[in-house]
C-alpha cells in the first residue's frame, strides 16, 4: 500500500469570503498550455474536454480579476504574467514541500499497513535530501519493498540514528581540506558495529540563473550588494559546509543579502532561483539542472548511510541492499547531473571509509 499527500490550492470566493475554491486542477492545465502552448492539447492531456478547460481558465480569471493566458495568433496560447507566477508557485511548493509530504505519505502507509496486516516493522530511515535518496526510494517503491523513509538535515538524522530513533541514517561529507572537519562533528556515537554504505559521489556548488548573467563565480561574489542569496535551513549538512566554507575564506556572512532566506530541498533552492526570487542559491547540481539553471562547482562530496551491522543480514533490509548494490541501480543514479555511482553500495568500516578518524 502507498499513500500519497499532495498539496491543493485553494483561493477564496471573494477578498470577505471565508469559502475557498480548490484551483489545483487549473494549475495542473496551466502546466501543459505552458508546455504545449496549444488548449487543445493542453486539455487532451489533462484528460479535459476542450470546454471544460476553458471553463476552468475563465473560473480562475474571474477569481484572481485578471488573464492567465493570451492567445497570439499563429503561435497558439501562452502564458501571461500572471499566469506565469501562478505557474511558479506551483513549482516552490512542490519543491519545497515534495520530500516532507512523501515522508509523511511513508508514515501514514505504515501506520496504516501495520493495523491492517499486524507485520513487521519497516525500516526507518532518516536521511538529508538528495536526488540519489529519491531515486532509491522511488526503485524500492516499483519493487514493492517497503522503507520508511523521512527527509531531515544530517544533523538531525544523525541524531536519530544514535538515539536509536531510526535504523539508517544518510549524510554527506566534502572531500577535500574540509572532510576531516566536518566528519569529526558528525561521528559521535559510531561504535564498532557501525558500517557505512556508499550512496553516491555528487557535486556540490552554486545554482544560478542561465548563463549566469551577474556573474557570480565565487562565494566572495555572495558580498556584492546587488546579489540575492537563498539558503539552506540551519542543521542541513550543505549549510555546515558553506558555512565551513565562508570561514575559510573569511566571509562574514552577515554582510550576504538573503542568508536567511532559507528552503528545505536542494530542489527548492533551484526553484526559487528560476522564479527569479533570488540570483544564486547553495545546492547539488542535479538541483540546478532540473530547473534549467548554470551551476558553478564547489566542493564534491560523499553521501553514506550508516547502519549497525546487524542489519546488513536482516531480512527487512537484505532486498534494500539488494537494490542498492543492482547494476540497474547504479545506471540509475549515474543519468543524475552531477552525481557519480562508481563506489554505489560499498559497505565499508568507519575506519575503512575515515582512514583520519580521530581515536
Amino acid at each position: 500500500m502507498k499513500i500519497s499527500v499532495e498539496p491543493e490550492f485553494l483561493l477564496a470566493a471573494s477578498p470577505t469570503s471565508r469559502q475557498f475554491v480548490p484551483f489545483s486542477r487549473a494549475l495542473r492545465l496551466l502546466l501543459a498550455i505552458e508546455s504545449s502552448r496549444n488548449m487543445k492539447e493542453a486539455s487532451a492531456a489533462e484528460g479535459l474536454s476542450y470546454r471544460h478547460a476553458w471553463n476552468l481558465i475563465e473560473d480562475l480569471q474571474k477569481a484572481l480579476g485578471g488573464p492567465v493566458i493570451e492567445t497570439v495568433p499563429g503561435r497558439g496560447s501562452r502564458l501571461t504574467e500572471l499566469g506565469q507566477r501562478l505557474v511558479w508557485a506551483e513549482r516552490r511548493t512542490r519543491a519545497r514541500l515534495g520530500p516532507l509530504l512523501d515522508s509523511i505519505g511513508s508514515e501514514i502507509s505504515e501506520d496504516i499497513e501495520a493495523v491492517m496486516s499486524r507485520a513487521r516493522r519497516v525500516v526507518r530511515m532518516y536521511a538529508s535530501h538528495g536526488f540519489a535518496v529519491a531515486a532509491l526510494y522511488e526503485c524500492l517503491q516499483q519493487a514493492g519493498i517497503p522503507l520508511d523513509l523521512n527527509y531531515r538535515g544530517s544533523t538531525e538524522s544523525l541524531d536519530s540514528y544514535h538515539r536509536q530513533v531510526c535504523d539508517i541514517a544518510g549524510f554527506h561529507v566534502p572531500l577535500g581540506t574540509l572532510e576531516k572537519t566536518v566528519f569529526s562533528r558528525m561521528e559521535k556515537g559510531f561504535g564498532r558495529e557501525a558500517r557505512l554504505i556508499n550512496l553516491a559521489t555528487r557535486r556540490q556548488g552554486l545554482m544560478v540563473a542561465k548563463g549566469n548573467p551577474k556573474h557570480i563565480w565565487t562565494l566572495a561574489d555572495l558580498l556584492r550588494p546587488e546579489i540575492v542569496f537563498v539558503n539552506r535551513q540551519p542543521g542541513s549538512g550543505t549549510r555546515g559546509i558553506l558555512e565551513l566554507l565562508l570561514a575559510q575564506q573569511k566571509i562574514d556572512p552577515k554582510g550576504i543579502h538573503g542568508y536567511d532566506n532559507v528552503e528545505f530541498t536542494h530542489a527548492a533552492i533551484g526553484a526559487y532561483i528560476a522564479s527569479g526570487k533570488a540570483d544564486v542559491g547553495m545546492g547539488v547540481e542535479t538541483g540546478a539542472r532540473r530547473f534549467d539553471l548554470d551551476f558553478v562547482p564547489i566542493v564534491t562530496e560523499r553521501y553514506f548511510f550508516v547502519c549497525n551491522e546487524s542489519l546488513l543480514t536482516d531480512a527487512r533490509f537484505i532486498p534494500i541492499l539488494d537494490i542498492l548494490q543492482s547494476a540497474a541501480f547504479h545506471a540509475k543514479v549515474d543519468t543524475i547531473a552531477g552525481y557519480d555511482a562508481t563506489n554505489t553500495g560499498l559497505i565499508q568500516t568507519v575506519a575503512e571509509a575515515f582512514p583520519h578518524r580521530s581515536a
